[in-house]
C-alpha cells in the first residue's frame, strides 16, 4: 500500500527568511555594526535545515545592524568554481578562485563565519586569515566555525572493520587543524560531534558555544490548518485515513537517506495497526523505503519535496511526529512540529535530549535502535491525542525565535574576540603543509567524483548495473541467435519439403 506522489507537482518557491529581503543578497552600504562574512556552501533556496539557517542568520544579523555578505556556490563564476554535491545532488560545493580569496583578504571584516563541515575552502579563507593575522599582529577579524553535522557517529554506523579507523584518522586529519586557524566553534546543542569540539576545548579558554536554532511561529503554528493549503492536506488526510481503515497519520519530515532511519520507522508500522503514514523529503534512499513499504504492505504515502505554505501546513495535520534519526545535529523539523503544536516521539540520543527534553514527556523518548520501545513511545503519545492529554503537548514559549537565536549569535561573535589565538604552536606550524596537501587532494578528489557521477547520471553503481544488464541481453539474444549449420541445415529441409 505504497502511494508514490509525483514531487514536482508541489515544488514551490522557499519564501525568504524574513519578509521582503533576500538572505543571500549582499549587504548594500556600511551599517555601524559588525562587518560579518559568513561562507557557507548550503544556502537558500536548498531545502534543508542547514541552508534555512543560514538565511535566516544572515537576514537575522542585518536586522540587528550587522553588515553581512554571505559568499556560497551561487556567487557567481567569477568568485567561485560551483560543482554539485557528489553525495546530495540537491546541493552544490564551491572551490573558491584565489583572486576572490585575495579580495577577500583586503575587505576589513570584524567577524569571519565559515559552515561546516565539507567546506574546504572556508578552511582555506580561515588558514589564510589566520597567517595573516599573525604576520601583521592584526586582532581582526575573530574567525567562527559553526559545526552542523554529526560525521563522527555517520563512521560508526556506517564504517566496518579497519574501515572505520581509516576513517576516523582521514577525519582527524582532515579537519585536526581546524581549531589551530579558528578562535571558536559553535553547535546547535552542546551534545552535537563531542569527539571534535573536544579539540578547541583543550586549549587555552572554552572556545566552543552554541549557534541556537528558532522557529518562525508565524509560518509554523497551529493556524497552518486552517490555510488553504492546511484544508487540502486535512482532506487528503481523511480521505487517506478511511481509504486505508486506519485512525491516526504519523508525519516524518526529512532527507531520505539511509543514515534517517526512515526503514526503521516503516518496519514499525507493522506493530501499530492504527496508523498510516506520510513521508514529506525525497533523497536517494526512497526507492528502497518504497519497496520496505510494499514488501511489508503497511500504509505508507511518499509526498516528495516541499516548501512554503505546503510544508508550513502539512505538520499541523499530523496526529503525531516522528523522527526516527539518530545522527542529528540538532533536528530542526522536530522544532517546526513542536511550533504547530503537534505531539512528538524521538529516539533518546544526547542532541534531542539536550534540545527538546523539556519541551516533551520523558516517555516519549525511546532507546534507540529498540523498535519496541519506539513503537512504545509512539502509542503513548497517541493515546494522548485522542483524549487531548495536555500533559503530551508541546510548550510553545520554550521554543525560541530566529530573533532569539540571531542575538545569541551575536554574543557568541564577541566571545570570539575574546578566544582569539594570535600565533601558531609549533606543532602547527609543521602540520600545515600536510593540511594543505591533503585538503588540496580531498577538493580534487570531490570535485573529479561529482564530475563522474554527473556523466553516470547521479550514480556509479547504477549506470554499470544499467550497463552490465543492457550487455547480458544482448548476449543472450545473440545465443540465441541460430548458427551457420542450423540456417543451412533449415535450408536443405525446406528445398526438400518443396
Amino acid at each position: 500500500m505504497c502511494q508514490v506522489i509525483s514531487v514536482d507537482r508541489y515544488i514551490a518557491a522557499s519564501p525568504p527568511a524574513v519578509e521582503g529581503t533576500n538572505p543571500m543578497a549582499k549587504s548594500s552600504g556600511r551599517s555601524n555594526g559588525l562587518r560579518v562574512l559568513i561562507c557557507s556552501e548550503s544556502v537558500p533556496p536548498q531545502v534543508n535545515g542547514i541552508a534555512r539557517r543560514i538565511g535566516m542568520y544572515a537576514d537575522g544579523l542585518r536586522n540587528l545592524g550587522c553588515d553581512v555578505d554571505v559568499l556560497h556556490p551561487d556567487s557567481g563564476a567569477t568568485k567561485v568554481l560551483s560543482h554539485v554535491n557528489p553525495w546530495n545532488f540537491t546541493a552544490r560545493m564551491m572551490i573558491v578562485h584565489p583572486y576572490q580569496l585575495i579580495e577577500l583578504l583586503t575587505t576589513p571584516y570584524d567577524v569571519v563565519h565559515i559552515v561546516m563541515p565539507a567546506n574546504l575552502s572556508g578552511m582555506w579563507i580561515l588558514a589564510s586569515y589566520k597567517i595573516l593575522r599573525c604576520v601583521k599582529r592584526q586582532s581582526k577579524p575573530a574567525l567562527v566555525v559553526s559545526w552542523h553535522c554529526n560525521i563522527v557517529d555517520y563512521i560508526k554506523h556506517f564504517s566496518i572493520g579497519p574501515l572505520r579507523f581509516v576513517s576516523y584518522a582521514f577525519f582527524f586529519l582532515l579537519f585536526g587543524m581546524l581549531p589551530m586557524i579558528s578562535d571558536r566553534v559553535l553547535t546547535p546543542t552542546r551534545k552535537s560531534e563531542p569527539h571534535l569540539v573536544r579539540l578547541w576545548k583543550r586549549s587555552v579558554g572554552k572556545r566552543a558555544g552554541v549557534c541556537f536554532t528558532g522557529v518562525d511561529r508565524t509560518e509554523f503554528s497551529p493556524a497552518a490548518k486552517d490555510s488553504k493549503w492546511g484544508r487540502i492536506w486535512a482532506a487528503s488526510k481523511e480521505k487517506y485515513l478511511t481509504r486505508e481503515n486506519k485512525k491516526y497519520l504519523l508525519v516524518c519530515v526529512g532527507r531520505l537517506s539511509p543514515e534517517k532511519g526512515v526503514d526503521d520507522l516503516i518496519k514499525v508500522l507493522t506493530k501499530l495497526p492504527d496508523c498510516a503514514l506520510w513521508l514529506v523529503g525525497d533523497g536517494p534512499f526512497r526507492p528502497e523505503l518504497e519497496r520496505l513499504a510494499r514488501v511489508l504492505d503497511v500504509p505508507v504515502k511518499f509526498l516528495g519535496y516541499q516548501s512554503g505554505e505546503a510544508l508550513h501546513s502539512v505538520y499541523a495535520v499530523a496526529d503525531l511526529f516522528v523522527c526516527p534519526s539518530l545522527t542529528e545535529t540538532f533536528g530542526q523539523t522536530v522544532n517546526e512540529a513542536l511550533a504547530s503544536q503537534v505531539r512528538v516521539a524521538l529516539p533518546n540520543v544526547p542532541v534531542f535530549a539536550e534540545a527538546y527534553g523539556e519541551a516533551i514527556p520523558r516517555d516519549a523518548f525511546w532507546k534507540p535502535l529498540c523498535q519496541e520501545d519506539m513503537t512504545v513511545a509512539i502509542s503513548r503519545q497517541l493515546a494522548r491525542h485522542s483524549i487531548n492529554d495536555p500533559a503530551g503537548l508541546p510548550d510553545l514559549d520554550k521554543l525560541k525565535s530566529w530573533s532569539d537565536a540571531c542575538h545569541s549569535l551575536l554574543g557568541e561573535y564577541q566571545d570570539a574576540f575574546q578566544d582569539r589565538q594570535h600565533t601558531f604552536t609549533l606543532f602547527g606550524w609543521l602540520y600545515f603543509p600536510i593540511w594543505c596537501g591533503v585538503t588540496i587532494a580531498t577538493t580534487i578528489s570531490f570535485f573529479i567524483f561529482s564530475q563522474i557521477r554527473s556523466l553516470c547520471g547521479g550514480s556509479v553503481r547504477l549506470f554499470f548495473k544499467s550497463a552490465a544488464e543492457d550487455m547480458l541481453i544482448k548476449v543472450q539474444s545473440f545465443q540465441k541467435l541460430p548458427s551457420s549449420g542450423s540456417l543451412h541445415r533449415m535450408e536443405m529441409a525446406q528445398k526438400q519439403k518443396s
